[in-house]
């Protein structure tokens, strides 16, 4: 996978993300750029700065800088339910859009969330959009991909995690839900919302109230409402 803008750069070397070399544009002279070249010192990283013409036209995409980097490695549900941090988990549940996906990835960093779970079939890939709508949050956030989501869910049920779906049409407002408790939170697809086989495994369904001119909250925004509100009951 390549990285194409400055702050996933950054954080991807910050998290010691294997990779080759760097190029940066000999444009581009700044502290930013500064802690780039530290940060490949550090790790053992080749860097060279190039033409921003010869940069753009082999990165058409690139906002400064270039790197290509190994694979996204994921988590296994085990080896994160031994270093909970939060007690937060958020499952994804078929996100397609890649914005989406990168969106709540930051916010779930934010938060410091334990993990996100999502969906091998059927969920947005992690990719160089990915990477760069997370502003590479995504390599500070660990990442459980699994064949199905309701193994995971029923890993949690058994080390007493509650399991939070969210619904229009629910009953309870996600503020007057307790958060102070291990929780994992499904959030679903963008058009569907959470699979009726996912509701089913719930222990409880929250909503987010909100005018009736509006028909639905993008899916990043309902993630941010309900993560921080997690995120506040959780440290006040």
């Amino acid at each position: 996978m390549k990285i194409y803008t400055i702050n996933s750069l950054i954080e991807a070397l910050k998290s010691n993300t294997p990779m080759n070399k760097v190029l940066i544009s000999k444009n581009r002279r700044d502290k930013k750029i500064d802690e780039i070249k530290q940060l490949c010192k550090n790790n053992g990283i080749f860097y060279s700065f190039i033409e921003e013409e010869i940069l753009k036209k082999k990165f058409p995409e690139s906002r400064g800088v270039f790197a290509e980097i190994s694979p996204i490695g994921f988590y296994e549900i085990e080896d994160v339910l031994k270093n909970l941090k939060m007690n937060l988990i958020l499952i994804l549940d078929r996100i397609e859009d890649q914005g989406n996906l990168g969106a709540i990835i930051r916010t779930a960093a934010a938060v410091e969330v334990d993990c996100i779970i999502i969906s091998s079939k059927n969920s947005a890939p992690i990719n160089e959009t990915t990477i760069k709508t997370s502003s590479g949050a995504i390599f500070k956030t660990k990442i459980v991909k699994t064949n199905n989501i309701k193994n995971e869910i029923n890993i949690l049920k058994k080390k007493e995690f509650w399991i939070v779906s969210t619904k229009k049409e629910a009953f309870l407002p996600y503020f007057n839900f307790n958060f102070n408790t291990k929780v994992a939170i499904i959030m679903g697809n963008e058009n569907k919302g959470v699979s009726p086989s996912l509701f089913k495994l719930s222990d409880e369904v929250i909503k987010i109230p909100h005018s009736s001119s509006i028909e639905s909250l993008n899916v990043s925004v309902a993630s941010a409402i309900i993560l921080f509100e997690a995120l506040k009951q959780k440290t006040t």
